[in-house]
């Protein structure tokens, strides 16, 4: 499939959100198969593509649109507009209705954007087509905010706003709201586009002020400002949503944008809302978002919903029939909108959820609508199965190993059993994120390796002195051949446990108290299986029900040494701090 792009001639000059969508979809649609080329003024080939897709509604635009259709060929318009009743008068209305009227299909950044513009211009809403703004992968992953303090010699806490600055972007209102707040410094990246009014901000914000200037998107002092900063701030007049804001969200920054526009459909209540007109509003937000933590949720929400590698595969379907093909998905990416709970924020997956993340391990607390399973997938790999998440908050957490040459892993959440609405499946709050570099991973990476396929297992949780997972009553993994050298301890404080290896009692009624104990347990090698299974029974007077889970043992401290013999199978008697 071959595509042609264009846009207006001067958009390059100072680029923006507009642009960089251009180039980002140019770039993942070739890896998704797509030939997109540039037009050349010089050599335009428009026969030789199946598709021309036009970036603008700017004045003018319109002879361009009607030449394309003029010679048969069909078009897909990109307008990033945003334009109600009061502000109609500012564009040139009439010219890009007729450009909207002569496209097969008008893509909007959003249905509330598809939704206005049908509205405003009158035209059915089966014109238009959803498809949303994106982020590049490298966004989800942070650089060190000291590489832009040190690159620019900014210290304390900064106020970090990216945007050309322009009337549009309403940097004016943002240097006056932070006249409140003079302890917080206001810095300011990307292109000049309006001298004039940028020379006014310059002026009025003095020494609060720093102008950076522009910032290559790739660039890693753009990522370490986003690290850097207290509160990214973006009030504009209006945004669709703003790229810098989708940026700054997805590196879980507290974000202060404007409500005109269809900001809300992006962050739902991960992002606080102000009138652009209304400093004080402005100031008391940022006032609210300056000391907020950062938020691991955005990343996760960002990364399934909004990264270009996901969202350009709706594109790829509509040049394959832009007049007819039904606007029919609402949000492509396994999250629902982010929703608020008092102070706290959380969101639903679908049924099942696919993000990407950097190796690390994920926690915090998820429950189902009504209790349920769930499957946990690496790279389309099981790695814990009939996980169950009851519909009170319980813990999680998620461990995302690390591999060779391979900055990310594919996370995906499934709800596999249980009732509740079609639409959602776990809900996930208080969201935080171990890096791998952190000490301890590497003994969390193993634990999670070993009970990867277990079942009866609940997620892995830790205390002041290990890492540890409780069973149900009955729990198994697979091992290989070797000594499991670990620490256990009962819920109920009189169990005994039936230990079985390849369906073979290993051990009968070990008693197991409250406190911890140690076990070695041989797992013998088994003619033509590379692993066998370990089976926990747990025998005991009464069920321990925690947050909706029957809990038998706790399990931690997990060795592995690999088969050279027969050894010590069990010592009772050594007690663990």
């Amino acid at each position: 499939m071959k595509i042609l792009f264009n846009t207006y001639p001067m958009a390059f000059h100072t680029p923006g959100g507009g642009e960089i969508q251009l180039q980002q979809y140019r770039k993942h649609l070739g890896r998704r198969g797509v030939d997109v080329t540039l037009l050349d003024l010089w050599n335009p080939r428009f026969k030789d593509h199946e598709v021309v897709h036009y970036f603008s509604c700017m004045s003018g635009s319109l002879h361009f649109c009607a030449f394309v259709k003029n010679i048969g060929m069909p078009l897909v318009v990109s307008p990033n507009l945003w334009i109600t009743e009061e502000s109609k008068s500012n564009y040139p209305f009439d010219e890009i209705r007729l450009i909207f009227v002569l496209a097969d299909r008008v893509v909007c950044n959003s249905n509330a954007e598809c939704d206005l513009l049908a509205r405003i211009f009158n035209i059915p809403r089966e014109k238009f087509f959803t498809v949303y703004n994106g982020i590049d992968q490298y966004f989800l992953k942070p650089v060190d905010g000291q590489l832009f303090r040190e690159s620019f010699g900014i210290a304390g806490k900064f106020v970090l706003n990216v945007a050309n600055v322009e009337p549009r972007k309403n940097q004016l209102e943002l240097v006056r709201a932070l006249k409140a707040h003079p302890q917080l410094q206001l810095v300011l990246i990307g292109h000049v586009r309006d001298r004039a009014y940028a020379d006014e901000c310059f002026a009025e914000g003095g020494d609060q002020l720093r102008y950076i200037g522009p910032l290559g998107h790739e660039s890693d002092l753009l990522r370490s400002a986003y690290s850097a900063c207290s509160v990214f701030a973006l009030p504009s007049m209006l945004e669709t949503p703003g790229l810098a804001a989708l940026e700054a969200f997805a590196a879980g920054v507290p974000v202060v944008v404007t409500r005109e526009g269809c900001t809300r459909e992006y962050f739902g209540a991960g992002a606080t809302y102000v009138d652009p007109h209304d400093t004080a509003g402005i100031a008391d937000a940022v006032e609210k978002s300056v000391d907020a933590p950062r938020s691991f949720l955005s990343t996760l929400v960002a990364s399934a919903n909004f990264t270009w590698a996901r969202v350009v595969d709706r594109l790829v379907e509509l040049y394959k029939d832009p007049a007819n093909l039904p606007d029919t998905e609402r949000l492509l990416g396994g999250f629902l909108d982010i929703e608020a709970d008092g102070q706290h924020r959380f969101a639903w997956t679908r049924q099942t959820a696919t993000f990407d993340c950097r190796p690390g391990a994920i926690s915090g607390i998820w429950r189902t609508e009504v209790g349920g399973t769930v499957e946990v997938r690496i790279d389309g790999e099981l790695a814990h199965q009939y996980v169950h998440v009851p519909a009170d908050w319980t813990s999680f957490q998620i461990v995302v190993p690390e591999k060779e040459d391979c900055a990310f892993r594919a996370v995906t959440i499934e709800l596999t059993g249980g009732a509740g609405s079609a639409e959602r499946g776990v809900a996930l709050r208080d969201v935080e994120f171990m890096e791998a570099t952190t000490p301890g991973f590497k003994e969390l990476e193993a634990f999670d390796e070993l009970l990867q396929g277990s079942t009866g297992f609940f997620p892995i949780e830790r205390d002041p002195h290990r890492y540890f997972a409780w069973s149900a009553r009955r729990a198994t993994f697979r091992s290989r051949p070797g000594h499991l050298n670990f620490v256990w301890r009962s819920a109920q404080g009189d169990a005994t446990i039936d230990v079985l290896v390849a369906g073979k009692r290993k051990l009968a009624g070990v008693p197991v108290g409250h406190e911890w104990s140690r076990l070695s347990l041989a797992v013998e090698p088994t003619d033509g299986e590379v692993t066998s299974e370990v089976t926990l029974v747990v025998n005991q007077s009464q069920d321990v029900v925690v947050a909706g889970r029957v809990l038998g043992v706790a399990v931690g401290e997990l060795q592995f040494q690999p088969w050279v013999g027969p050894g010590p199978t069990l010592d009772t008697g050594t007690l663990c701090a």
